[in-house]
């Protein structure tokens, strides 16, 4: 029996380290849990806020020397196709996440930004609104956090963009529990021949003003 508990012990970490095993478990659960939506629609995430009240990065330390502050970069892309896969190469590649702020020596930041991406004639069972934020630093940047923000469809897309609404505030955690993004989305059927995707999300759209985008 112990020879048995040594052998497994040995080969568990052989078996975490093939990429994408747990990620692909959880796509078919996924696609046998939540219905199916293809064809031709948008998807717009409205960014509202990042918080990080104690100026910290992911993993707990202060930005700077002298704590309290950040030199935050925030960027994102919307992510239909590898939504429960790793942040970096194994989905995304950061070159193609729009950036959303960049500024300096703050902690929570008014983001107030939408980013569009368009899905032509493809289809998805969960969208991931990926957050990213780094503290930018002379040397190196360092990580503040970055956040996994799902639409499940279950909530379907509207018929059209005139039909379609903006969901309740939700808000989504970091690996860093004190680090949160607030975020809405909507999302609509477009008509085809309009559909164009490009790689990583479409681009920001405008600036959020209410009662107008």
């Amino acid at each position: 029996m112990a020879a048995k508990i040594i052998y497994v012990l040995t080969l568990l970490p052989v078996c975490l380290g093939i990429p994408g095993v747990v990620d692909l478990s959880q796509s078919l659960m996924d696609k046998a849990r939540y219905p199916e939506i293809k064809g031709c629609y948008r998807i717009e995430a409205l960014i509202l806020t990042m918080q990080n009240p104690r100026g910290t990065t992911r993993n707990w330390m202060p930005c700077d020397l002298v704590p309290g502050s950040c030199n935050p970069k925030i960027t994102g892309a919307i992510d239909y196709q590898t939504p429960n896969n790793d942040f970096g190469k194994d989905s995304v590649p950061y070159s193609r996440f729009s950036t959303l702020w960049d500024g300096g020596s703050t902690k929570n930041v008014d983001v107030n930004q939408i980013m569009s991406k368009d899905v032509c004639n493809h289809s998805t069972w969960k969208v991931n609104v990926r957050i990213r934020a780094v503290d930018k630093d002379v040397i190196s940047d360092d990580s503040i956090d970055h956040w996994s923000c799902f639409i499940y469809t279950t909530d379907a897309p509207a018929s059209s963009e005139q039909n379609a609404h903006w969901s309740d505030e939700k808000t989504c955690t970091g690996h860093n529990s004190a680090h949160k993004i607030t975020w809405k989305y909507r999302w609509f059927y477009v008509p085809c021949s309009s559909c164009k995707e490009v790689a990583g999300s479409s681009g920001i759209l405008r600036r959020y003003t209410p009662l107008i985008g």
